[in-house]
């Protein structure tokens, strides 16, 4: 199913009136801070001029998101998400403007082997287990003495190479943080209170943000 260019998210970096449809995304992303893979690849990196020419890349693995093939051209490609092109020998990953549009950046390849992972929900599990899902679909499984308090809200960085955790970046007061929703979105800023509505220091200025548009980052992330 397509939809209309006109109606589709802010977010994307492409012009509405070009063409009358665009693709419809699928996945565990939300589409304001996300772009399918076909629209990624024929329409902002350009590697591909036509749908069975993405389609081919796709089947013969020439596309890694998060270093696992994808061969759904609908594909949701989210915010950070690591996507590399084999032909190209180039690696890139999603980011978001001031402006709240999402943009295509090139990555190192060894930036490209690493992601943070907000933490969305939390389940116990038997056994001495519990479960964290995180925002981008992926979910682990971890002993409880290695939780290390971990809370919904918190980011993970992950590596792609050992498919392990290897540093936790915790939601709490001093904490840098990315605004992915409302009024301040794409604006970069530290935490200086939490209570049910989360106080952020933009530019000398507080404001609320809601837990659901805060993202906590490592801000060498956002350096090219």
């Amino acid at each position: 199913m397509h939809l209309k260019r006109i109606a589709m998210p802010r977010s994307w970096p492409i012009p509405k009136k070009e063409k009358k449809f665009i693709v419809r995304g699928r996945g565990a992303h939300p589409s304001r801070i996300s772009i399918p893979l076909l629209v990624i690849v024929r329409d902002i990196i350009k590697e591909a001029l036509t749908k069975r020419e993405v389609k081919k890349l796709l089947n013969n693995h020439l596309i890694l998101i998060d270093n696992r093939a994808v061969k759904d051209e609908k594909f949701n490609v989210g915010l950070f998400d690591r996507i590399y092109i084999k032909k190209l020998e180039k690696a890139f990953s999603i980011y978001l403007t001031k402006k709240g549009k999402l943009k295509i950046q090139e990555i190192s390849k060894d930036k490209a082997s690493k992601k943070i992972c907000k933490i969305i929900g939390k389940k116990i599990l038997k056994g001495n287990k519990f479960q964290i899902n995180l925002y981008d679909g992926k979910n682990f499984i971890l002993e409880k003495e290695k939780k290390k308090d971990l809370r919904v809200g918190d980011s993970l960085i992950l590596d792609f190479k050992t498919n392990k955790i290897i540093d936790y970046l915790k939601l709490s007061e001093g904490s840098s943080v990315l605004i992915i929703g409302g009024k301040h979105i794409g604006y970069t800023g530290k935490i200086s209170e939490i209570d049910e509505r989360i106080s952020v220091k933009i530019k000398d200025k507080i404001f609320k943000i809601s837990k659901e548009n805060i993202f906590v980052i490592d801000e060498k992330e956002l350096k090219k």
